[in-house]
C-alpha cells in the first residue's frame, strides 16, 4: 500500500451462525485460536489449537484457510500458522520453520498466506508436502488448492473457486483499505459471495494492517455486511506491550469467550 503499509485480510466461515473467538496475545505474538470443529451447530465439542490468523512483533502476518481434513491422522493446520508466527521473523524464515514442521509431522490440507514488509507468499499444505509461491504484491486464496488442485474430497466444492475469482477481481483493483473492507462485505454471487450466507456463514472478518504506529486489527463479529460490532485495535506487540495494554485489547475484542493461553 502507499507509504509502505501492508495488510492481510480474512473472513472466517463456519457451519453455525454465531461464534466467539479465543484470543491469544503476548509481547511477541498475537493470534486467534483455530478449531478442529469449525462446522455444526453444537459448540460443546469445540477443540482449539494453533492460530487461524495472527501477527508477531517483527511485523510478520499470517492466516490460513481450510481445504480438507486429510490425511485422517494429520494435525490441525492451524498449528502451522502458530509455528510460522512464533518461529519466523519474516516470510523466508517462517517458510523454513514450516518445512521443518512438515518434515516431522503430517498436517491437514490448507492454504497459508504470509506477508512481511517486502514479500507476499502463498503456501499450500498437503500432508507432508509444502508448495510455496512468492507473489508480486498481492494474493488471495479461498478453500481449495491452486497448485495441488481440487479433489472430490475438498470440504467446499460449491463456492470456493467462485469466491477465489471474485476476491482476485476485487483485490486487483483495490487502491486501499476501503476497497479491502468492501471486498470482505461483497456478495458477487448472492449468498455465496466473499461474505458468505450459504451453507457456511461468515462469523468474523479481520484485517491486520502494519503501518507507522504498529500493527492494527480491524475486526467485525458476524457478517461484515451487517451491523455486528466493529473494532479498530492496536496490537500490544513489541514496544507497544504492557499488561494494561494487553488487558484493554482483550476487553475490547468482540467475543464473549474468555482469553486463552
Amino acid at each position: 500500500m502507499s507509504g509502505g503499509d501492508y495488510l492481510l485480510f480474512k473472513n472466517k466461515d463456519f457451519g453455525r451462525m454465531n461464534f466467539d473467538d479465543r484470543v491469544v496475545v503476548s509481547r511477541d505474538v498475537f493470534g486467534i485460536r483455530g478449531t478442529t470443529s469449525w462446522a455444526g451447530e453444537d459448540s460443546e465439542g469445540d477443540e482449539f489449537s494453533g492460530f487461524s490468523i495472527g501477527a508477531n512483533k517483527h511485523g510478520l502476518l499470517c492466516a490460513d484457510s481450510n481445504v480438507r481434513e486429510e490425511p485422517s491422522r494429520g494435525i490441525n493446520y492451524d498449528v502451522l500458522t502458530e509455528v510460522a508466527l512464533t518461529e519466523g521473523v519474516d516470510v523466508a524464515t517462517a517458510v523454513e520453520a514450516l518445512r521443518q514442521a512438515l518434515s516431522a509431522e503430517s498436517f491437514w490440507c490448507a492454504n497459508l498466506m504470509l506477508v512481511d514488509p517486502s514479500a507476499v507468499a502463498v503456501v499450500e499444505i498437503r500432508g507432508n508436502e509444502l508448495h510455496c509461491s512468492l507473489e508480486p504484491g498481492l494474493a488471495t486464496r479461498t478453500n481449495h488448492h491452486v497448485h495441488f488442485g481440487v479433489t472430490e474430497t475438498d470440504d467446499d466444492l460449491v463456492t470456493s473457486e467462485d469466491r477465489l475469482n471474485w476476491s482476485y477481481r476485487r483485490l486487483s483493483k483495490a487502491k486501499g483499505l476501503a476497497d479491502v473492507l468492501e471486498l470482505q462485505r461483497s456478495h458477487d454471487g448472492g449468498e455465496s459471495g466473499v461474505c458468505n450466507h450459504s451453507s457456511y456463514e461468515t462469523v468474523y472478518s479481520y484485517v491486520l494492517m502494519s503501518g507507522g504506529d504498529g500493527i492494527r486489527l480491524l475486526v467485525t463479529q458476524g457478517h461484515p455486511c451487517g451491523d455486528g460490532p466493529d473494532r479498530d485495535l492496536l496490537l500490544p506487540l513489541g514496544g507497544a506491550w504492557s499488561r494494561e495494554a494487553a488487558a484493554d485489547f482483550q476487553s475490547a475484542f468482540p467475543s464473549g469467550a474468555s482469553p486463552t493461553g
